[in-house]
């Protein structure tokens, strides 16, 4: 068994991989980790549903998570994934009482979390990490402002491009020339974050299969000609 030491020192190296806590001295962020707590969660398993109380911010280890919101008529508003070592949710940050989207794991995850009050005093008493905290959202707004003004160009073909290139720089690994986007993606996903339906997402990939723009393994796509995206 290992002793407790041991077990801080392990959970203090987790966390500092998130930049988060980079301002933070070693020494400093040890005086936090019993407010701690580690956590796995199955695939399709929920994490907090929208208009739960917000009470705990989560570190994401390994994995994806997805955010869902949709409209009291049942209709999707929101769609959006989370990639291992970031901290969410990050909007409502001293301000919101509720989660405003549902946060799904789209794979297994492993990740810790934090009592949002906790989370936000430490904040109040370190000015580089809420200077981190408001860059950081800044980063966020612009990359949906960006988003959202791909998905309102007329043309449907172009919408599922657009997002697939969004896809591709928020999630994409490089692999030598080719990017790999891991995380598991359906058709459904890209049309709902495209604006457009899945029968047009199909058609457009299976195009851009046949024309070995990409190929998809296990729901993963995998990129082979990444400027293609980028000159549309």
């Amino acid at each position: 068994m290992l002793n407790s030491s041991v077990i801080k020192m392990d959970v203090l190296s987790d966390l500092q991989q998130f930049d988060v806590f980079s301002c933070l001295t070693a020494k400093k962020l040890q005086t936090y980790l019993p407010n701690f707590y580690f956590r796995s969660y199955k695939k399709n398993q929920c994490l907090f549903m929208q208009g739960d109380p917000r009470d705990k911010i989560f570190f994401l280890l390994d994995g994806y998570i997805m955010y869902e919101r949709g409209s009291q008529e049942g209709n999707m508003l929101y769609l959006d994934f989370i990639k291992k070592n970031q901290m969410f949710p990050y909007g409502g940050i001293f301000q919101d009482k509720v989660y405003q989207d549902t946060a799904i794991a789209v794979t297994d995850v492993h990740l810790y979390f934090i009592q949002t009050y906790v989370l936000e005093e430490m904040l109040k008493t370190n000015p580089r990490q809420l200077l981190y905290i408001i860059h950081k959202l800044s980063d966020i707004l612009n990359l949906h402002q960006k988003r959202v003004q791909r998905i309102l160009i007329p043309n449907a073909q172009e919408r599922v491009l657009h997002t697939i290139q969004f896809l591709m720089e928020d999630l994409g690994v490089k692999d030598g020339k080719e990017i790999v986007i891991p995380c598991p993606l359906t058709a459904i996903h890209i049309s709902k974050l495209s604006g457009t339906t899945r029968e047009t997402v199909s058609l457009l990939i299976n195009q851009l299969k046949r024309e070995r723009i990409i190929s998809v393994t296990s729901k993963k796509i995998r990129i082979h000609h990444p400027d293609y995206f980028k000159e549309i």
